[in-house]
C-alpha cells in the first residue's frame, strides 16, 4: 500500500514538473504615445507575470524635445521621484539624457523585493502591493488608467 501511495506522489510530482503547475511564466505589454507642444512621449511597460501576480516590471519611458531645459527639468523631476528607492535591492533605475531625448527606465523584481520596504518609502505602493504580492489585474488597470494599452 505505501509503494502505491509513493509512486502516485511520484506522478503527481513529475505532471507539476512537466506541466509547471498551470503556474508558466507570461508576459503582458503596456504602450501609450503621445505628440503634444512639440514634445513625443513613449511609454512601454513590460510586466512579467506567474497565475495571478506579477513577477517583475520593466518600464522604460522616452520624451524627446529639443527644448533641453525642459528635459532637464524632467531629469530633475524623475530622479527626484526614484531617489528613495536608491538602495532598495531588487529596484533599479536609471534617468538619461541623450540629445533630444531622455529615456528612464526601472526595472523591479517583485518576486524578490522587500515589498514591505515599497510601502514604508511610499504608503501609496500599499494600494498595488496586498500580503507582499501586486497582481497583474491590479498593474493593468492602473496603466490603462495612464491611458496606455496592454496586450
Amino acid at each position: 500500500m505505501k509503494r502505491k501511495y509513493l509512486f502516485l506522489a511520484v506522478i503527481i510530482s513529475v505532471m507539476f514538473l512537466v506541466t509547471g503547475c498551470s503556474s508558466t511564466k507570461k508576459t503582458m505589454t503596456c504602450t501609450r504615445s503621445m505628440n503634444q507642444n512639440e514634445m513625443k512621449t513613449n511609454l512601454s511597460y513590460k510586466v512579467s507575470y506567474t497565475g495571478n501576480y506579477v513577477t517583475r516590471v520593466k518600464s522604460e519611458e522616452s520624451i524627446e524635445t529639443s527644448d533641453t531645459s525642459t528635459l532637464n527639468t524632467y531629469k530633475e523631476q524623475i530622479e527626484k521621484i526614484y531617489s528613495p528607492y536608491k538602495d532598495v535591492k531588487y529596484y533599479q533605475y536609471n534617468v538619461t539624457i541623450d540629445g533630444n531625448k531622455l529615456v528612464s527606465t526601472v526595472d523591479i523584481n517583485y518576486a524578490l523585493i522587500d515589498t514591505d520596504k515599497l510601502i514604508e518609502i511610499d504608503s501609496a505602493n500599499s494600494q498595488l502591493i496586498k500580503d507582499g504580492k501586486v497582481k497583474i489585474s491590479d498593474v493593468k488597470s492602473l496603466y490603462e488608467q495612464l491611458g496606455a494599452t496592454c496586450k
